[in-house]
């Protein structure tokens, strides 16, 4: 048994009209007349209005020269030490990504670390870190923009001992070795 379908006829042709599409995004605050707030509930941004070129150019004329290598960081390498330790301590807990600390470890020490906590992560098993604390931290400055520091840890009933080497990068001090025991 088969049924015929009936198709319908076209609809009769009707004239094509063409419209602009609309914008689809909204305009920069830099597009914008002054003044003018684009929905009723914006607000005017709490800033200035932009400066000409030249005023930007002569505040930064005026700004003091950045740190020169091999000039001394301001931080304490020993309470920096501490601050990196304690970080390290947050990611190997899970507290904190690893990425934070991009610009204060090299990529080395950064790399080393991320895969230490990978293989702890492969067993399933928390890093043994996960739970230390900072116990001490003693740091000396055997040449300028060089810090070398040790500390122990408390990890439960055990000791463990740390070495770290800093070196001064862009007025601040950088983990370019780290080596925990």
């Amino acid at each position: 048994m088969t049924a015929a379908f009936a198709i319908p006829a076209p609809p009769a042709a009707r004239p094509v009209t063409i419209r602009p599409a609309p914008r689809r995004e909204p305009p920069f605050d830099d597009e914008l007349p002054l003044g003018h707030h684009t929905g009723r509930l914006d607000q005017p941004l709490p800033f200035d209005a932009p400066q000409p070129i030249e005023a930007s150019l002569r505040l930064v004329r005026a700004m003091p020269p950045a740190t020169r290598q091999g000039q001394q960081p301001s931080a304490d390498p020993a309470l920096w030490g501490r601050r990196l330790l304690i970080g390290i301590i947050e990611c190997a807990a899970g507290h904190r990504p690893l990425q934070q600390f991009s610009t204060l470890l090299s990529p080395a020490v950064a790399r080393g670390l991320g895969i230490d906590f990978e293989r702890a992560a492969i067993r399933r098993r928390r890093h043994w870190l996960h739970d230390a604390t900072v116990r001490t931290v003693h740091a000396s400055e055997p040449a300028p923009g060089v810090a070398e520091l040790c500390a122990t840890l408390s990890v439960g009933p055990r000791a463990r001992a740390v070495a770290i080497r800093l070196e001064e990068c862009h007025g601040r001090w950088r983990c370019v070795l780290l080596q925990v025991g």
